[in-house]
């Protein structure tokens, strides 16, 4: 009788075990509607860390209005920008509207820039500027420029998200298919494998940033398999004579608890921070 009973409450331990587990999310094969479901895992974000990492160089010349096919004069140093080892880093806090930034560009004079932005203030300090901090005042930034507000400058508006992701979730619609290929383990997380490829003919819009109809950009995107969350993303853009650029971008640390605070009293100059043509 003993045993029998040990053998009743083993079942049944079993199965509560089973009822009571989480269940396993369905496996996707269709790279499509892993696209659109990534975009629709960061309606509810509150906060993540990321990194990216560039590689690459551009040309110069494009950027001041100059040839790009030119020659470089004699004696004159080449019109492409290694911007090889530049990284930018930071966490955004979407639940607090705060985030903190660092910027690192070797390339361009051992440039680096922090910014820290907290209840609708950004302070900001580069190697250019000195080791203080000056203030911004991201809300009339905003207000200033011909973009949608994305939410970020108070409290987030799930209205406002929703929209905005079912504006990515169309313009995605209109791409050439994507691809899925293998399936990887990136930041320690079982991920999807997506790849989407397009072209200056496709996208018209981004002639400026691909050249002439032989630029191409190519987007990898690993998925959490666990909630469809992107893990990392590798933007790779060939623009011909006027440069080659790979962004790897790594995102982790979802939602987990962060401090963001603004910078000590000491450490903020009484000059505010401002860019000739954009801040009032």
């Amino acid at each position: 009788m003993p045993r029998r009973l040990l053998s009743l409450l083993a079942v049944a331990a079993i199965a509560i075990a089973a009822c009571s587990s989480t269940p396993a999310a369905p496996v996707l094969s269709d790279p499509k509607l892993i696209l659109t479901n990534t975009t629709s895992s960061l309606q509810n974000l509150k906060s993540l860390h990321f990194n990216v990492a560039v590689t690459g160089s551009i040309n110069t010349g494009g950027l001041t209005g100059a040839s790009s096919d030119a020659s470089p004069a004699a004696g004159s140093s080449s019109a492409n920008l290694d911007l090889s080892g530049t990284t930018i880093s930071g966490d955004l806090d979407v639940t607090n509207s705060a985030a903190q930034v660092a910027v690192s560009v070797p390339a361009l004079l051992a440039f680096s820039a922090n910014l820290v932005e907290v209840g609708g203030v950004a302070y900001i300090k580069t190697s250019l500027s000195g080791a203080q901090y000056s203030k911004l005042d991201t809300a009339a930034l905003t207000s200033a420029l011909p973009i949608p507000s994305l939410g970020l400058g108070g409290s987030p508006d799930p209205a406002q998200a929703s929209a905005m992701i079912s504006a990515v979730q169309a313009e995605l619609a209109k791409l050439p298919a994507p691809t899925k290929l293998a399936d990887e383990t990136v930041n320690g997380q079982d991920c999807y494998h997506v790849q989407e490829k397009v072209s200056s003919s496709d996208v018209p819009q981004a002639s400026g940033l691909l050249g002439d109809s032989s630029g191409t950009l190519t987007v990898d995107l690993w998925s959490q398999k666990s909630d469809l969350r992107p893990s990392r993303l590798v933007i790779v853009i060939d623009a011909a004579s006027q440069g080659n650029l790979t962004l790897t971008i790594d995102l982790t640390k979802y939602d987990a608890a962060v401090t963001i605070a603004a910078p000590p009293a000491d450490q903020v100059s009484d000059k505010p921070f401002s860019i000739p043509g954009l801040t009032p």
